[in-house]
């Protein structure tokens, strides 16, 4: 019975042997892992910040007009472009006949 008692303690040592060598292995599995998240980590902060800064930058008012001006053509509106919603029939003319309404069908 001694030797049998001896044997089982020896194989639950091996067990505790091998399973401390996977704990270890896996710790450092883990660690490695966590060291590239963090660095993922930080590299996605420093991003950030550096978008920030290219946003602020481009939604200053000043930026957005001169964008506007050289790249798009745009220009602030003048007076002579704003109208009056009563002053369209007398620029646009008389309108012909209104369009069908949905549904309805055309004689044409």
């Amino acid at each position: 019975m001694s030797r049998r008692a001896f044997l089982v303690g020896l194989g639950v040592v091996a067990l505790l042997v091998f399973s401390l060598y996977r704990a270890k292995y896996g710790a450092r599995e883990s660690a490695e892992e966590i060291d590239r998240v963090e660095s993922r980590i930080e590299e996605a902060v420093s991003e950030r910040k550096l978008l920030l800064g290219e946003l602020s930058h481009l939604s200053r008012q000043e930026w957005i007009e001169e964008y506007a001006r050289n790249e798009l053509g745009m220009a602030p509106p003048r007076a002579d472009q704003f109208i009056r919603e009563e002053d369209l029939p007398h620029i646009l003319g008389p309108v012909d006949s209104a369009p069908p309404e949905a549904g309805e069908v055309s004689d044409d």
